[in-house]
């Protein structure tokens, strides 16, 4: 289920009530009402929606009706919205909603994003430039680091499943905002993908499928980061490694040395980014990177030697405060608060924390970080906090309550206010102080 699913039906009433025939014509689950038809695959449509309490769009995605009556088309639409829900990352496109409805079936609902699929923006311009490819890549290779801590695999990771969205309406490629989209075919990592796929199924586009997969082997992250180097590579050079035939391409996966990049892109290329991207193609996982956190050092390792802007709003694992006397002023007036105050991201895991903060929890500061909020004394008090979270990062509101504290048959008032927030504080500051 989606983080979000509680919010959205939280704010529903009379659900349940039986609708007009014209309301089952163009209103899904009783709450989204269909705006326009975004897109159509292989076994799902996508239909851009407008949730009716919240009234705003939202990109929702049906099972076609032939595929609802397989089984296992029905797991996989299950699956999908699972491992998409356990992620929470800028380069990934949010689920927030997961559902069935009588007339229309099983859906999927995500953030609507105005952006165009990579694929189409490399159909049209060819051949990238360097820094925005490694900007590019450096997103990509986040999202999927935070995707593989979190034990999910992509599997199916390619330029038609990256939206490139321009930030603040710039035309500036260097502030594109990437988004990975569709875990259609994705799996828990390790011992949980060999148990939920078999190993004589394969899945996937054959273009970026990574030599294991092929010969039948379960996903792992070094499939997903062979997938991105076939991705670099096509926007360094306008195509695939490999195309063509797709049992020839399987084929040439398996076998073949790539065309080196800068000969088909018709230009010598330094040296760094082709063993990068030789690195990420090689046919044996063992010969690739690590895993994620590897590809990002080398990437940004590449660019700043080569004195490339670091994109802005770049994520980072935490706060990072500038260095300079007036940074180092206003983190010491934030430690001094007296107040305990916090920074949360949506799913509650607290990102910064002042000392007074701390000091409620029994911690240090650097104990606290990381922490969900949710397993703190915070949410036995509040048995709502989980759905203040949602509702204040998705709607920018800001609650107040008053929670009652009994102890030692005395008790105390403490007021909770939550508020929007972003950057380094995450989505939501939680401030507390008794009334």
């Amino acid at each position: 289920m989606s983080e979000l699913d509680d919010v959205l039906r939280a704010l529903e009433d009379d659900v349940g009530a039986r609708a007009s025939e014209d309301e089952r014509a163009r209103i899904i689950a009783g709450r989204y009402e269909i705006v326009d038809e975004l897109g159509a695959g292989g076994a799902g449509r996508v239909l851009l929606v407008r949730h009716q309490r919240l009234g705003k769009p939202f990109a929702l995605k049906l099972m076609q009706a032939d595929f609802s009556q397989h089984p296992e088309a029905e797991q996989m639409f299950h699956r999908e919205a699972q491992l998409a829900s356990h992620l929470d990352h800028p380069s990934i496109v949010e689920v927030v909603d997961f559902g069935h409805d009588a007339d229309w079936g099983w859906f999927i609902v995500m953030e609507y994003i105005k952006g165009e699929p990579l694929s189409r923006i490399i159909e049209r311009d060819k051949q990238l430039p360097i820094p925005v490819i490694c900007d590019v890549a450096t997103q990509l290779a986040d999202a999927l680091r935070h995707s593989h801590h979190k034990g999910v695999v992509h599997a199916d990771v390619k330029s038609d499943n990256v939206l490139v969205v321009a930030a603040d309406g710039e035309d500036d490629r260097r502030h594109w905002q990437v988004k990975l989209l569709d875990f259609g075919t994705a799996q828990f990592g390790s011992e949980h993908a060999a148990a939920s796929v078999p190993a004589t199924r394969v899945t996937g586009t054959p273009e970026y499928l990574a030599p294991e997969r092929i010969t039948g082997g379960p996903p792992q992250p070094a499939s997903d980061l062979y997938a991105l180097g076939v991705i670099m590579y096509e926007m360094l050079t306008g195509k695939p490694p490999f195309v063509g035939e797709p049992s020839a391409v399987l084929e040439q996966h398996l076998v073949t040395a790539p065309e080196p990049a800068g000969a088909r892109r018709g230009e010598v290329l330094d040296a760094r980014l082709d063993a990068i991207l030789d690195k990420l193609l090689a046919k044996y996982p063992s010969q690739r990177y690590s895993d994620a956190e590897e590809l990002i050092a080398d990437l940004r390792g590449y660019m700043d030697a080569l004195g490339l802007e670091r994109r802005r709003g770049a994520s980072v694992p935490g706060p990072v405060f500038r260095a300079d006397e007036r940074a180092e002023a206003a983190v010491a007036a934030f430690d001094a608060l007296r107040l305990p105050i916090a920074g949360m991201r949506r799913d509650g895991t607290i990102v910064v924390a002042n000392s007074a903060f701390a000091r409620l929890l029994g911690a240090d500061v650097d104990g606290v970080l990381g922490r969900s909020v949710k397993s703190t004394f915070v949410a036995n008090l509040n048995s709502e906090l989980a759905d203040d979270l949602r509702v204040v990062s998705l709607n920018g509101r800001t609650l107040r309550r008053d929670l009652s504290i009994v102890s030692d048959g005395r008790s105390t008032t403490l007021r909770y206010v939550l508020a929007p927030a972003s950057g380094a504080c995450g989505h939501c500051v939680l401030v507390l102080y008794p009334v």
